[in-house]
């Protein structure tokens, strides 16, 4: 069918049923508000300039004196703990004064005792050295032998075994 056919019919009946047509307003343009900028900041007056020796200074030199005298016993972190401060502000201080935290002497170090090769060990160094007197490279022991370079290294270190890391190939 005809869509306008279809309309007119629609309108006709809506009529007959009683209906009323409305006019609604169309659009209606509203502009933005106006926008409220606050008030400028008053600027800052300069503080006065201090003169050259005044009251800061001389705390600053005060304090710089007392940590040096504590850094001559004391370390950073124990001088920190005394006076309420942090390391960082008192590395500043020491670095500006030109002087440094005692440092206590640090603790030897005991020797370890070397533990005895295991004979699985003594039986992998007799075989690396057989195999080296064969010629056969580094890399081709350890897949002979099916083990880690790791423990390769570690074998030939504790074993003083001279396995060079490339064959000497005809050169004096």
């Amino acid at each position: 069918m005809n869509q306008s056919i279809d309309l007119e019919a629609a309108k006709a009946a809506f009529f007959a049923s009683g209906g009323q047509i409305i006019v609604l307003e169309g659009f209606q343009y509203v502009p933005f508000r106006q926008r409220h900028h606050p008030e400028p900041t008053p600027k800052r007056v300069t503080p006065v300039k201090q003169e050259r020796g005044g009251e800061r200074k001389n705390r600053a030199k005060a304090r710089t004196a007392q940590v040096e005298e504590l850094a001559k016993t004391m370390t950073c972190g124990e001088v920190a703990k005394l006076l309420g401060e942090t390391k960082t502000a008192l590395w500043g201080v020491a670095a500006r004064g030109g002087f440094r935290f005692f440092s206590p002497p640090k603790p030897a170090t005991p020797a370890k005792a070397k533990a005895e090769p295991s004979q699985e060990d003594r039986d992998l160094a007799d075989k690396i050295i057989a195999l080296r007197d064969t010629g056969m490279s580094r890399w081709g022991v350890t897949l002979e032998l099916g083990i880690g370079n790791c423990r390769f290294a570690r074998i030939i270190a504790e074993f003083d075994i001279d396995f060079p890391l490339q064959r000497n190939r005809g050169r004096p």
